[in-house]
């Protein structure tokens, strides 16, 4: 397998990482909507909204790693 074979499969690995990702952030958002308007503003509630802001976290940099990997591409291929 060559390096720009090796580098590709890499980014597609991270993009799967990127998708497991916005559908854990997805959830987690619809399951402390649910639990703000049922008024259940207690300590599950929280952990959501911390839990929704460490994963949108996780994405951000996960998003821009990938962009860096993917610009690095352009030097493997010249």
């Amino acid at each position: 397998m060559g390096k720009i074979d090796k580098a590709k499969e890499y980014i597609n690995m991270l993009k799967v990482y990127m998708g497991i990702v916005i559908a854990l952030l997805i959830s987690d958002v619809s399951g402390t909507a649910k639990l703000f308007n049922a008024g259940n503003v207690g300590v599950t509630f929280w952990l959501g909204i911390v839990s929704v802001v460490v994963l949108a976290y996780l994405f951000m940099r996960l998003a821009k790693y990938t962009h860096r990997k993917i610009d690095e591409l352009e030097d493997i291929e010249s």
